[in-house]
């Protein structure tokens, strides 16, 4: 299981070629199915345009140190993004705050979306950590809001 945090700002390198894209700018997924659409890439030049999608098609690995892609051939992607969903809140099912979305957890292929680590305010981070709620403890979300299953994250 992976974090989506640690995928964000890690270089693109073309096998074909060699040469590096640029940095991942954000991941796209959609929500309906929980599956990786793509990322979104920031160009290293200056005299193209600043941002390109580039689809999971694309993408050859995701590895610890860079994103390996082949023949990317620019396809627009669509979903929700990485970065919206961070700091969206979190409720359970009796109306009471959770806490807010601290990252996305994906498995380790990075195709799959498994769920959300929470956050609740960083004193109660430190005294007790993070906490997960994965997706079938999920009841219902939207884009700004996810409730999850009754009183308890675990």
């Amino acid at each position: 299981m992976r974090r989506m945090r640690d995928i964000v700002r890690l270089p693109v390198i073309d096998l074909t070629s060699g040469e590096r894209l640029g940095w991942v700018k954000d991941i796209i997924y959609n929500e309906k199915d929980n599956t990786v659409s793509g990322v979104i890439v920031e160009k290293d030049s200056l005299l193209t345009h600043p941002l390109e999608d580039m689809s999971r098609d694309d993408i050859v690995s995701f590895g610890k140190d860079s994103l390996a892609v082949k023949n990317p051939e620019g396809k627009k992607i669509s979903g929700a993004s990485w970065s919206q969903k961070v700091g969206n809140k979190v409720f359970n099912g009796e109306g009471d705050i959770k806490g807010t979305i601290g990252d996305i957890y994906v498995d380790n292929t990075v195709q799959k979306v498994l769920g959300y680590e929470i956050s609740d305010g960083l004193f109660a981070d430190l005294v007790k950590g993070r906490e997960a709620v994965f997706e079938e403890n999920i009841l219902c979300e939207s884009q700004d809001v996810v409730v999850i299953e009754g009183g308890s994250l675990s």
